[in-house]
């Protein structure tokens, strides 16, 4: 990535930039940090953590920190380094209310991937009969209409067989065979 372009690839501009006779630079600390982390630069981050101790705990606009953003790029040791200078790891953003955890997957959720517990707890739910937490899986994640099991049923398949006739209307099926 060019030295003075804003960071990130994945269709979010997370710094607040001014134009000056020098070039792009970010206009506070808290976008240098994050800006820093976007860059993948550990000594940076580790310099603007130095020099501001709260700095690893302050939120940007939508309520995410640099650690959400370390996350989010996949920095291991920039995360270790933030969490160990304060930042808090289960902080939600205001936006969708995820925390660091969460962003690191989002790119995959985008592309229809779910963890393991969530398989694991909707297949549950169909099997119990509990409409109630598979509207709330399927509200959450619509994908999981379309997706699979970890044993490859399909979950449209495993409640039309449940027999529970408000899963499978969930699922947007007749329940009449």
């Amino acid at each position: 990535m060019p030295q003075n372009e804003p960071p990130f690839g994945y269709g979010l501009s997370v710094t607040i930039w001014a134009v000056s006779r020098h070039g792009k630079r970010p206009v506070n600390e808290l976008a240098d940090l994050i800006d820093a982390v976007s860059q993948r630069d550990l000594a940076r981050v580790e310099r603007l953590l130095d020099a501001n101790a709260g700095l690893a705990c302050k939120r940007d606009p939508s309520g995410a920190t640099a650690l959400h953003y370390a996350a989010l790029v996949g920095e291991p040791e920039i995360a270790q380094l933030l969490v160990e200078r304060g930042a808090d790891i289960n902080a939600a953003d205001d936006e969708f209310g995820a925390t660091p955890a969460g962003w690191a997957i989002e790119y995959l959720r985008e592309l229809g991937g779910h963890l393991g517990i969530e398989l694991s707890d909707l297949r549950h739910a169909i099997d119990k009969g509990d409409a109630h937490w598979v509207e709330r899986f399927l509200v959450r994640f619509p994908s999981l209409r379309d997706a699979k099991d970890s044993e490859g049923v399909a979950f449209r398949e495993r409640a039309r067989t449940s027999g529970h006739r408000d899963i499978v209307a969930l699922f947007g099926e007749d329940s009449a065979d």
